[in-house]
C-alpha cells in the first residue's frame, strides 16, 4: 500500500496558518532549545546568516546513521561526496577527511566514520572495504549481515574490528563522536577526542567504540581502566548521532569558539535505506530495525526543526523513500530525496539524494577554499593535557594546533 499519509508532494500541504505556525515555532524552539542543550543551559539557536556571512567560516559536520542494510547507502553517498569533492578541488586524492571538522555515527556508521578519520584518513572506498570486513566473517550465516553483526557483538565477539582497528585510541586521532546509551546511568554517552584528550581516563580503544554503537553486551573500558560504559542490548536509542554531533560542537567551546549557533554549521547527515530488510530477519529483528529507523527519523525532524531558517544551508540529509524495498544503494541515490518535518511526517523534495550530495560537495569545496585564503582560524585542535593526566601516547602536545587548511587537523595528529 502506499503510504500516501506518510510522504506527501512538495505542493501537497494546504497553506500554513501564519498565526498557529508562529506560535508553534515560539514553542517548540524552547523544547528544542532543551532537546539539543538540556535544561538550564541559555544557548541561543541562531538562525541567520551563518558563520560564512561573518568570515568566520561554518565548522562541517559529517554524521552517519546505523541500520537499514549495514550502510550500504552510506558507502555509496560517501563515494559519490568524495568523488566530487576530488572534481571541484582539483585534488584527485582528496580524501572525506580533508573536508570535515568532526564525523559521528553510530552502528555501522560507526564503523565507517572510525574508518575514514582513524586509520590515517582512508578513501571513501576504503573505509567501506573495512566495513566489509568488519561484516564478512559472518556473511555466511545470514543473510542480513548488519543484524548478524550485531548479534555477534552483543555476544562480545567483534574479531573483525579488532583486525581493523588493532590498538588504535579515540585521543590519538582527529575529531570522532560516537554515541550511545549508557545502561549503567540510564543516560547517553558520546565518546569523543575532546574528551579523550583531557586523560586516559576518558579515552577509550576504537574498537571498543565501534562495538558500543551496536550495543555490545560488554563493557567499554577506557584505556587505564578508571572508566566502564554498558552499552544498552539494543543500539535504538542512539539511531541517528547527528543530534549528539550538534550538541558536542555547541558546547565545545574550546575547539570551536566562533559557533554562536546552529547557522554556523554545515551538516551532512546521512542516514539508512529506509526498506524493509530481509525476509529471514526474525520477528523481534525486524521490530527493532523498524525502531531504529523509526527513531533515527524522528531525531531528524526534530533537529531539522531545530536549524530553522537556516535549513536549507546548512543542514543536508540523505535518506531513503523507505517504500520500495531491495533497492540498489545507487538506485537510492537517484530517487528524490526525503525531507522530514516536525508534526507534518516526511515529503518529497525536488531534488535526489545525488543530487544534494553534490550541492552539499560545492559547500564544503568553498568552505576548504575560504579557509585557505583566511588569517582567521575556524577550529582548534585541542592537544592533549599532558599537566592533567600523564600519557605515554605520541599525540601529546604542549600547543594548540589551527586547523585553517586541508587536512591540518589529521596531519598535526
Amino acid at each position: 500500500m502506499k503510504p500516501t499519509s506518510l510522504i506527501d508532494s512538495a505542493s501537497g500541504w494546504p497553506e500554513p496558518i501564519l498565526g498557529s505556525d508562529k506560535l508553534s515555532h515560539e514553542i517548540f524552539s524552547f523544547l528544542e532549545s532543551r532537546f539539543l542543550f538540556g535544561p538550564g543551559e541559555t544557548l541561543t539557536l541562531d538562525c541567520g546568516g551563518g558563520g560564512g556571512g561573518r568570515g568566520r567560516g561554518r565548522v562541517r559536520i559529517l554524521s552517519i546513521d546505523g541500520g537499514g542494510g549495514g550502510g550500504e547507502l552510506a558507502a555509496a553517498a560517501l563515494a559519490r561526496l568524495e568523488a566530487r569533492l576530488r572534481e571541484l578541488s582539483g585534488n584527485p586524492s582528496a580524501r572525506i577527511v580533508d573536508f570535515f571538522d568532526l564525523a559521528a555515527g553510530s552502528g555501522a556508521g560507526a564503523v565507517l566514520a572510525a574508518a575514514l578519520f582513524t586509520r590515517g584518513g582512508l578513501s571513501a572506498a576504503d573505509a567501506a572495504a573495512a566495513l566489509a570486513l568488519v561484516r564478512s566473517d559472518d556473511d555466511h550465516r545470514h543473510a542480513d549481515a548488519e543484524l548478524d553483526l550485531r548479534e555477534e557483538i552483543a555476544r562480545g565477539g567483534g574479531r573483525a574490528l579488532d583486525r581493523v582497528f588493532g590498538e588504535r585510541r579515540c585521543g590519538t586521532r582527529p575529531n570522532l563522536a560516537v554515541p550511545c546509551y549508557d545502561a549503567a546511568t540510564g543516560a547517553p554517552y558520546v565518546f569523543s577526542r575532546a574528551d579523550a584528550v583531557e586523560g586516559d581516563a576518558y579515552d577509550f580503544f576504537v574498537r571498543d567504540v565501534c562495538a558500543a554503537a551496536y550495543g555490545s553486551a560488554a563493557a567499554a573500558v577506557s584505556v587505564d581502566g578508571a572508566t566502564r560504559v554498558l552499552p544498552a542490548a539494543s543500539a535504538t536509542a542512539m539511531a541517528s548521532p547527528a543530534a549528539a554531533a550538534v550538541t558536542h560542537v555547541l558546547h565545545n567551546k574550546q575547539e570551536f569558539p566562533f559557533v554562536a549557533g546552529v547557522g554556523d554549521l554545515l551538516v551532512v547527515s546521512i542516514g539508512n535505506g529506509g526498506g524493509g530488510s530481509g525476509g529471514g530477519a526474525a520477528a523481534s529483528e525486524a521490530a527493532e530495525e523498524l525502531l531504529r529507523i523509526a527513531g533515527a527519523t524522528q531525531a531528524d525532524m526534530a533537529l531539522g526543526f531545530a536549524f530553522g531558517e537556516s535549513r536549507s544551508a546548512s543542514y543536508v540529509r540523505i535518506q531513503g523513500d523507505g517504500v520500495t524495498a531491495g533497492r540498489t544503494a545507487e538506485a537510492m541515490l537517484a530517487e528524490r530525496s526525503v525531507e522530514s518535518v516536525l508534526f507534518r511526517g516526511r515529503r518529497m523534495t525536488e531534488t535526489t539524494n545525488g543530487e544534494r550530495l553534490d550541492w552539499a560537495a560545492g559547500q564544503l569545496a568553498k568552505e576548504e577554499e575560504r579557509r585557505r585564503r583566511s588569517k582567521t582560524p575556524t577550529v582548534l585542535i585541542k592537544p592533549a593535557a599532558a599537566a592533567v593526566t600523564p600519557r605515554t601516547s605520541s599525540s601529546a602536545s604542549s600547543e594548540i594546533t589551527v586547523s585553517t587548511v586541508s587536512g591540518a587537523s589529521s596531519a598535526s595528529l
